[in-house]
Parts: C-alpha cells; sequence; structure tokens
C-alpha cells in the first residue's frame, strides 16, 4: 500500500514555505517507483497466503467429498442388503408381488445419515414382527 506521502512534487502542490526542497525527476520517478515496487511486492506476499489458505481449503474439501463419496458407496450396499433381507423374507408370500429396488428419493428432507439407517432397520424390524407375529414367515428348510 502506498503511504501517505504526496506523490505530486512540493514546488507543484502549491505548498507555500520558506525553503521548497527541489527535487530532481529522476530522484522523484526512482522514489515511485520504489513505492509502487513496495506495493507490488505486499500485494503478491497476500496472494502466496491466499492461495496457501485456498489449497489447504481445497485439499480438506477433496477429502471431505472422497469421504462422502464412501459413505454413499456403504450407504448403497445396506440398503441392498436390507432389500434383499426383505425379499427374502417374503419370499413364500406369492401372493405378494415383489419389485426391484426402487431409485432413491432425493426429495427426502436432509438429515444425518445415521437417521437414515436406524429408519431403514426399524422398517425391516417391523416387518419381522408382523410376519412372525401373522405367522407368516416360514422358515425354508434346507
Amino acid at each position: 500500500m502506498i503511504s501517505h506521502a504526496s506523490v505530486v512534487p512540493a514546488q507543484r502542490s502549491g505548498v507555500a514555505g520558506s525553503e521548497v526542497v527541489t527535487v530532481s525527476a529522476v530522484e522523484r520517478y526512482k522514489e515511485i517507483v520504489g513505492l509502487a515496487g513496495a506495493a507490488v511486492e505486499k500485494m503478491r506476499d497476500q496472494d502466496r497466503d491466499r492461495v496457501r489458505e485456498l489449497l489447504e481449503r481445497l485439499a480438506a474439501s477433496q477429502d471431505r467429498v472422497a469421504e462422502l463419496i464412501e459413505q454413499e458407496k456403504l450407504s448403497q450396499v445396506g440398503v441392498r442388503l436390507l432389500w434383499e433381507a426383505a425379499v427374502d423374507a417374503l419370499w413364500e408370500e406369492r401372493w405378494m408381488t415383489m419389485k426391484p429396488i426402487p431409485e432413491p428419493d432425493e426429495s427426502v428432507p436432509a438429515r444425518d445419515q445415521r437417521d437414515y439407517f436406524t429408519a431403514m432397520d426399524v422398517a425391516y424390524q417391523t416387518l419381522e414382527d408382523a410376519l412372525q407375529r401373522r405367522g407368516l414367515l416360514r422358515r425354508r428348510s434346507s
């Protein structure tokens, strides 16, 4: 940042003074170039700091994306396993038409993933309980 010193030579600024120091154009040019150089260097330092910060944030976000992708894969496996277990539990019920696993419902409000896992487990346990209560669950003899 340029200091508050005027870049206008004293003799042109209209400042009345008994002693005006005459500065040659070359000296004034060197002074201005020096100020500009210092300002550019300070901006470069700030840019380097900002780049470092942004690279750290980018790396953190990439790590988070990788974690979420892994979590998504595990969720899909868990859903598939519970769906197959439900189909297996209902296998003997010939009157019931089983459909393929449904596509994810994107309209569901966002919540913690554990809430969804809990809801899946509760739904499956409810199915098993209902089948046992009604005597519908028949164990296949192997």
